[in-house]
């Protein structure tokens, strides 16, 4: 009974913690994609049709913004819905963007954006600025050199903030770069993708 309550994510990062899967796989977009197909009923549902509103909607922690102005939330992963300042001008954005923090000031602040990046290059940034940060502090001399990174580089003011910000877990964040969660405005995600693989 208790298998059949146990939520996605709750099997997937069982799956992770207890090494049932390798490194390689792991990584994989497809890996993550087959899990979902093995998946039946609502805990099938829950996963393969979230979208930005409904993942929003459903998490339980939202928090203030004020959170990315606290140096110890450098490298934490967020999500939130944004509207940007000057957005006639832009090519396209994200409407809820899912980054890592890497810096911020008195009225903006700095991440990566892992939805202008395809699946499996999500995750060969996560684990590429994870070896480079290790336990530390991330910063920028730390991380510029991994050829992904520079499309995922964006600038956001706080007072474009929508709502609330939803802090991505540590032990979620594999998995959660995976979520189809990107609301890219003026492109389809097909070009952006492109775009950003054209960058490195």
């Amino acid at each position: 009974m208790a298998e059949a309550q146990e939520s996605f994510l709750d099997k997937v990062t069982d799956a992770i913690r207890t090494g049932r899967i390798g490194k390689e796989v792991k990584r994989s977009a497809r890996w993550f994609q087959d899990k979902i197909k093995g998946l039946k009923g609502d805990l099938r549902n829950k996963f393969s049709s979230t979208n930005a509103a409904k993942f929003y909607r459903e998490a339980e922690d939202k928090i203030t913004p004020n959170v990315f102005k606290k140096r110890v939330s450098l490298g934490e992963i967020f999500c939130y819905h944004y509207n940007p300042k000057y957005r006639q001008t832009l090519p396209y954005y994200d409407m809820f963007p899912m980054i890592m923090l890497i810096g911020t000031d008195q009225d903006t602040f700095t991440g990566l954006n892992f939805h202008y990046l395809p699946p499996k290059f999500r995750a060969l940034l996560l684990d590429r600025v994870n070896a480079k940060v290790g336990s530390g502090i991330i910063n920028w001399k730390k991380i510029a050199k991994i050829p992904q990174v520079a499309p995922t580089v964006k600038k956001y003011r706080f007072d474009h903030i929508m709502r609330k910000v939803v802090p991505i877990e540590e032990s979620e964040q594999e998995i959660a770069i995976f979520l189809p969660l990107e609301r890219f405005k003026k492109a389809s995600k097909s070009s952006v993708w492109a775009d950003s693989k054209r960058r490195f």
